[in-house]
């Protein structure tokens, strides 16, 4: 890139210092192609707001909806393969639970996923029934679906909707990913429509990170959050303590094992949103005691070069979640009505397609170069 910039001005170089008229005809040229970049942004924030809104959302395409119905499931108690075919070989993914394993109903043929959970004693199994009881109450698109449940001696399987995205952590650190600000604005805007829905439903997720949100499929920007192992009803009168977690995206409340509420998972939100802008995690130390010290502090900044292009609504926006104080953190509700996430004027000018016309800094450096001839 830097030897095609070189060669660029070694061109400009020759056909410009032969004579002033030719110089002069340069600068006004690039006067033009300013004057036109001007009139193009200019047509882009005064067109029709539903043309705006076809544009700026033209990769907002629906998240679809699982292949079933919702259904109310309960554990049965008989061996998962009377129904299922599992492919042990092919593993979706995995955790502190188990792994995850493509399978297909024998009697219909649709693909899900079965996530198989090492659950021995009682207690263990109560934990992963209140995760079943949890997804029988949740049905939305933005959250993957159950189908199914199995109880066994030593395991729990459940048996849910299955996408072939991968986890949008792997597109945070996919160098060959090119991850805009307009695709973090489609992606933080499904995740609030999920949590949103959640917290409706008064259930906190309490484990929101980028490795428990799933892409539909490899090419478009639909999710789907999943894992609601550490989910927990939200009752108002009783007060709610979890000592559970991520250490990088834990609440300063959950470090210092207060009240947890609707602000708990926004704040994650708010990390997940750094990371999508820079790839960054804003609270990572060198090991988990030092992480928790900074989340405590609420030691984080815009300094690193990586926000220099990011607008200053995606900025705002954090900042009014990453706030230590949780009740002054914006609700899944108020950050939809964001700027940043509705402003169709800022998403046009996102989507600028800037590479037709040359940038304020290439004419600068095109201009200072023809002075100095």
């Amino acid at each position: 890139m830097k030897l095609l910039k070189i060669n660029r001005l070694e061109e400009i170089n020759t056909q410009f210092s032969t004579s002033r008229l030719e110089k002069t005809a340069f600068f006004q040229s690039v006067e033009k192609m300013k004057m036109t970049r001007s009139f193009q942004e200019e047509k882009f924030s005064e067109s029709d707001p539903g043309t705006e809104e076809k544009k700026s959302e033209k990769d907002d395409i629906p998240t679809p909806p699982a292949p079933f119905d919702h259904r109310i499931v309960s554990a049965k108690r008989v061996g998962i393969s009377n129904y299922y075919n599992v492919n042990k070989d092919e593993i979706l993914g995995g955790g502190r639970f188990g792994q995850v394993h493509k399978c297909e109903e024998k009697s219909t043929g649709l693909k899900l996923a079965a996530k198989i959970i090492k659950a021995q004693g009682p207690k263990q199994k109560d934990e992963v029934k209140n995760e079943i009881n949890v997804m029988n109450q949740l049905n939305h698109v933005n959250l993957i679906q159950l189908y199914d449940a199995f109880e066994s001696k030593n395991d729990i399987v459940l048996v849910m909707e299955y996408v072939e995205g991968g986890e949008l952590f792997d597109r945070i650190i996919d160098e060959n990913y090119n991850l805009t600000e307009m695709d973090t604005i489609s992606f933080i805007k499904q995740i609030c429509k999920g949590i949103q829905y959640m917290h409706q439903m008064y259930i906190l997720h309490l484990d929101l990170k980028p490795e428990n949100i799933l892409c539909v499929n490899r090419e478009a920007n639909q999710i789907k959050i999943i894992d609601f192992g550490l989910a927990r009803r939200y009752k108002p009168r009783e007060k709610l303590r979890v000592n559970f977690g991520t250490p990088e995206f834990l609440a300063p409340e959950v470090v210092n094992y207060e009240f947890v509420s609707f602000p708990t998972d926004m704040w994650s939100l708010g990390v997940i949103a750094y990371m999508l802008l820079t790839g960054l995690s804003p609270f990572l130390g060198d090991d988990d005691n030092e992480t928790l010290n900074n989340i405590l502090a609420c030691n984080w900044d815009f300094e690193d070069e990586e926000f220099r292009d990011v607008s200053d609504e995606a900025k705002d926006f954090i900042s009014k979640l990453l706030i230590k104080e949780k009740c002054w953190r914006l609700s899944a509700t108020a950050a939809l009505k964001h700027p940043w996430l509705t402003d169709h004027r800022l998403h046009c000018r996102l989507q600028v397609p800037t590479f037709k016309y040359p940038c304020a800094s290439t004419v600068a450096l095109l201009c200072c170069h023809i002075m100095l001839l």
